[in-house]
């Protein structure tokens, strides 16, 4: 996965983390809202008949239940492992909490991986093409937003990383957005690749789909979804110490904004699981 897509989206450590405890900032308001949020995603891909909603809902309902019971706990841990880091940081520490919150993101995707998958063997022909025009529009806003912004790759990383930080309350200073312009300034720019590798992994995706009534439908479909999202090692190693050394360098006041936050969606999933 290109970095820019690696730091915006949730397998990047601390986005990860966010994406799936932030909105219990607001408690278990947002969290009773959850399966509606995911079930009205799914159903954002084509036209579904009643009873493919129905299951939809269904699924998520049980996604939700199983969330709260054996996933919360384990974001709550690693919310506090992030918290407690400190001036001694480094890369070795943000790997391991990224490779725990990688473990987390990928039991979540082992649990729809068997929905989906009876799911898409009574997709219809109509719904199989307006999935891969859905699919299309979505590349089609994210080129068009790359082409309007027309941003440097290294400023559009250091975008990210002021809006992740943002959300913890942290404000990033002028050294340290100066770090992540040194040490990202070797990273090939792949936003451009990255759309075009997507865009065929979406194709093929949608020809698999319209195999859907063969015998090893199940076992192609498993093999490609599988390759959704694969890493640049090197990317991440460059994100890993970026994440270390501005972490390491906090002041006094965003050590305790960053802890104070931390510390409040902690007691937020508390909350929702009833602590």
């Amino acid at each position: 996965m290109p970095v820019i897509d690696w730091i915006t989206k949730k397998t990047f450590v601390f986005l990860l983390i966010i994406n799936l405890s932030a909105c219990s900032v607001i408690g278990d308001l947002w969290y009773e809202r959850i399966d509606t949020f995911i079930a009205n995603q799914f159903l954002e891909y084509a036209d579904f008949s009643n009873t493919q909603e129905d299951h939809i809902r269904k699924a998520v309902k049980e996604f939700k239940l199983w969330n709260l019971e054996n996933e919360l706990p384990k974001y709550k841990a690693l919310l506090i492992r992030l918290q407690s880091l400190d001036a001694q940081t480094n890369v070795a520490d943000i790997e391991a909490i990224y490779q725990a919150g990688l473990q987390l993101s990928d039991r979540t995707i082992n649990f729809f991986r068997p929905f989906l998958i009876e799911f898409c063997k009574d997709l219809t022909n109509k719904q199989v093409t307006e999935i891969g025009i859905h699919l299309n529009e979505m590349l089609a806003k994210r080129r068009a937003r790359l082409t309007k912004e027309n941003n440097t790759y290294q400023e559009d990383l250091k975008k990210s990383f002021v809006r992740i930080f943002r959300f913890l309350r942290v404000k990033l200073n002028d050294e340290q957005k100066n770090t992540i312009r040194l040490l990202s300034s070797e990273l090939v720019d792949t936003r451009s690749e990255s759309i075009v590798i997507r865009e065929v992994w979406n194709q093929e995706f949608v020809v698999i789909l319209a195999l859907r009534n063969q015998g090893d439908f199940e076992q192609i479909l498993t093999s490609h979804l599988n390759t959704f999202g694969s890493e640049e090692a090197d990317a991440r190693a460059v994100i890993n110490e970026i994440s270390a050394n501005i972490i390491a360098s906090f002041d006094e006041k965003q050590r305790t904004n960053f802890q104070k936050r931390l510390g409040a969606l902690i007691a937020s999933i508390d909350q929702i699981i009833g602590i």
